[in-house]
């Protein structure tokens, strides 16, 4: 097993946003293509580090390096749907809540500084949290 996964996982993290994007330009559709998704790689990520019980800053680092890369994806997706009005599934009205495009694109930019990796944060940190109050009842 590698010591530290967390390059692999963002490694899979590009890959799958790449396959995703891939799969709806290729015309392929919506219900097939949802399954290439990164959010469920870095759910499972958040778990892994979670119950690793790594130090709150490291954790708050790890929250980054996880949404950073998905970010950078959504955001060239995005801005790809924009700039050519070809639609893809990054944009597409269960993913979007039905706003307009650049409302969408500068949510995703702001968003993936902000509240997206402190939301995974949290979810760490919560785990992390309960498996320590865990380990000390034993």
């Amino acid at each position: 097993m590698f010591k530290n996964p967390l390059p692999l996982v963002v490694t899979a993290i590009i890959a799958t946003g790449a396959l995703r994007f891939a799969l709806t330009v290729w015309g392929v559709s919506d219900d097939i293509t949802k399954y290439a998704s990164m959010t469920v790689i870095i759910l499972g990520a958040a778990l892994y580090y979670g119950l690793r019980a790594a130090s709150y800053r490291e954790l708050l680092r790890i929250s980054y390096a996880l949404l950073i890369p998905y970010m950078l994806v959504e955001i060239a997706a995005i801005g790809y749907t924009w700039s050519t009005g070809r639609r893809t599934i990054f944009h597409a009205p269960q993913y979007s809540f039905g706003t307009p495009i650049h409302l969408h694109f500068w949510g995703h930019a702001a968003g993936g500084l902000t509240w997206e990796p402190l939301s995974v944060f949290m979810l760490m940190a919560i785990l992390r949290a309960l498996r320590t109050r865990v380990l000390a009842r034993r």
